[in-house]
């Protein structure tokens, strides 16, 4: 059973949002954190100097003295927060979205950063963030640089529900994350009436309406369904038309959220992991994202989805 916090660290986790994020969650869970670190490069032979242990001689890892030095200050770090938790600092060699989305298998969270490019106020997200996010086991955190946690402490949760999708592992991941945080859970659904009914302008008002009172009636119950299973979480709704992605940014800018949440896998094909709602708000957010995936229970190892 998946009993830890993983999050993935580089050489800037000072400066990342993502492992006060981790930590944090951490103690509010009383989970033991795993802060890895993986080494995507092929290491100088001066690097691995074998060292002799009780008369055997072994080579260590390959893993370069910048990166050990790297997991040597982390583990420092780690220590000096003298916490009753079990934290340690792993480092692995491979590709980073490989080694993550592996030990997210026995995750119970996984925590990633966010290294956006550009200048622009919504940031694309850096290819191994999205991988796996794409790719991980359970709930994936994607942590924006230098986020601010103590800052957002009690704002909000929002996530995202749609008629079409399951909702269930999204929603009870935000339940279960509103009711450690002690904050109010935003539930958000967009709607839109298809384009082939608005073709007819005279009698689109009408259908407009139906559409609205229909979407409306659905949150409700979904609503009523959730609260009675968690009734201690203040829960709030939200209907907007408009495409899902833009409405669940739009609110989370206007409730200055500390984290959406988003369903994850919809598919079972190797490439089509993740739903365009996830992606597109993967690549657009500012706040922390949640992307939670159904566990997989076929025991196939992770490799065989890439």
């Amino acid at each position: 059973m998946p009993d830890k916090i993983v999050v993935g660290v580089d050489a800037a986790w000072r400066r990342s949002g993502a492992l006060d994020w981790a930590l944090h969650e951490a103690e509010l869970r009383r989970l033991p954190l795993r802060a890895v670190h993986v080494v995507d490069e092929s290491p100088r032979l001066e690097d691995i100097a074998p060292v002799k242990v009780d008369g055997q001689v072994i080579r260590p890892a390959p893993i370069p003295r910048p990166d050990r030095r790297m997991v040597d200050e982390l583990e420092q770090y780690l220590a000096g927060l003298h916490s009753a938790l079990d934290l340690e600092a792993d480092v692995m060699v491979g590709a980073a979205d490989h080694r993550l989305a592996e030990r997210s298998a026995s995750a119970d969270l996984t925590v990633v950063g966010r290294r956006g490019t550009g200048g622009f106020s919504r940031l694309v997200i850096g290819s191994t963030s999205e991988s796996v996010a794409v790719h991980a086991e359970g709930p994936v955190v994607v942590v924006p640089k230098r986020w601010q946690r103590a800052k957002h402490a009690t704002a909000p949760i929002v996530v995202g529900v749609d008629r079409h999708d399951q909702n269930e592992a999204a929603l009870e991941f935000a339940f279960e994350m509103a009711a450690v945080h002690d904050v109010p859970l935003w539930l958000v659904h967009a709607w839109d009436v298809p384009a082939p009914y608005t073709w007819d302008p005279p009698s689109a008002s009408g259908i407009r309406d139906q559409w609205e009172r229909a979407s409306r009636e659905w949150l409700d119950t979904v609503a009523e369904q959730w609260h009675r299973k968690h009734p201690d979480v203040e829960l709030r709704q939200e209907l907007r038309q408009s495409y899902p992605v833009v409405a669940l940014l739009d609110a989370a800018e206007s409730t200055d959220a500390q984290l959406i949440v988003v369903g994850g896998r919809h598919h079972r094909m190797p490439r089509l992991m993740i739903g365009s709602v996830a992606r597109g708000v993967l690549h657009h957010a500012t706040v922390p994202i949640a992307v939670v995936h159904e566990r997989r229970s076929t025991g196939k190892p992770l490799s065989a989805a890439w």
